[in-house]
């Protein structure tokens, strides 16, 4: 009696948990993650920058969602797509203010693809913030070298080299003669 009543027992939970077994399409699944990520970084664009906690709050989706990507289904994406995850992730780094994994994630979506048009921006940017946040001159004018030799002919390249030879390492003292030298 006891075995019948066991075999049952075994019986009823194996069909329950058959009947239970969710099937993954893989590729909805990275699919979803990927719009879910694609609405919280529109959304970031629409918040007001005053409004820090909204702003971090959307940050901290647009990490949860593009680190999913990154580190479970990385293999699934395509170049463009990978890169667009790497971005974001860069652009939330930035704003929870971890800079160095900001520089980190920029550095490696414009050696992913480089010749993406994004990519000199991400090389600004990774300037931008040794220069204006981090406060390291060096590592900002090896960074704004390294994006006017990828790429010479890129906008950013010429603001980066009129900065370098008129702005950067200039004390507010010979800025403002300079100003002044010119209005003259």
């Amino acid at each position: 009696m006891r075995y019948i009543v066991l075999s049952v027992f075994f019986m009823f939970i194996a069909v329950g948990c058959d009947d239970h077994v969710e099937k993954v399409d893989v590729s909805s699944s990275w699919n979803s993650i990927m719009t879910k990520l694609e609405k919280s970084e529109s959304a970031l664009t629409t918040i007001n920058p005053m409004n820090r906690g909204v702003v971090v709050k959307t940050a901290n989706q647009i990490e949860k969602y593009a680190s999913e990507l990154y580190l479970n289904h990385i293999n699934e994406l395509d170049t463009v797509s990978l890169e667009y995850v790497l971005e974001c992730l860069a652009k939330s780094a930035e704003i929870q203010s971890n800079y160095n994994a900001a520089i980190d994630f920029f550095n490696e979506a414009q050696a992913l693809n480089p010749s993406s048009e994004k990519a000199p921006a991400y090389l600004h940017n990774v300037a931008r913030i040794h220069d204006h946040v981090l406060g390291n001159k060096e590592l900002a004018k090896s960074s704004y070298k390294r994006l006017i030799n990828l790429y010479p002919d890129h906008p950013l390249s010429k603001n980066a080299t009129i900065y370098l030879e008129n702005i950067f390492d200039k004390s507010e003292e010979d800025l403002l003669k300079m100003i002044n030298e010119n209005n003259s």
